[in-house]
């Protein structure tokens, strides 16, 4: 019985001492874990701090040609100016013949206003679609920039590297 207590007791204390070696092991790694996550922060903010000035030309590019083609979309062509009609009190005194004169004189410069304008138009159209691939081309070329320099692509990733906030970029770096 005396040693069947004692080997209980060699047992207990062992297991104990494992327990206790277990959870000083488990604590240890924690701590080594999160001394290499705060490392792993610092390195973060200083290559953002260092690549601050390519960061911040390619993000105001992008948010520059974002702006340029928000506006593009809100643009609408203005037709040229429409010739005058005839006033109907004044063709009233002409005689039939200045009537009818009067008419296919308006009535061609109508078909020349429309000639001319669907031309205008049609330039206009070309010149904001060149406009439109300038601006997505400039964006795109910003966004692979950023990527590049290893900023994500949401806002909150652009916004944590235009600040360098340590606990902004650790939200969006290091997951």
């Amino acid at each position: 019985m005396q040693q069947r207590r004692a080997t209980a007791s060699i047992f207990f204390a062992t297991l104990m001492a494992l327990t206790l070696l277990g959870c000083t092991g488990a604590e240890q790694k924690k701590r080594e874990q999160a001394a290499a996550a705060q490392r792993q922060l610092r390195a973060l903010v200083s290559r953002c701090r260092g690549q601050q000035p390519a960061v911040q030309r390619h993000l105001q590019e992008l948010q520059r040609s974002s702006s340029e083609l928000a506006n593009l979309k809100q643009q609408a062509y203005s037709p040229l100016r429409r010739p005058a009609a005839p006033d109907p009190e004044l063709m009233a005194r002409f005689t039939r013949e200045d009537q009818e004169l009067e008419l296919e004189r308006y009535e061609q410069a109508l078909a020349a206003w429309r000639s001319s304008d669907r031309a205008e138009r049609r330039d206009w159209q070309e010149e904001q679609e060149a406009k439109r691939q300038r601006s997505t081309a400039r964006q795109q070329q910003s966004e692979k920039a950023l990527l590049a320099l290893g900023v994500g692509s949401s806002e909150a990733a652009r916004n944590a590297w235009r600040n360098c906030e340590p606990q902004q970029l650790a939200a969006v770096s290091l997951r």
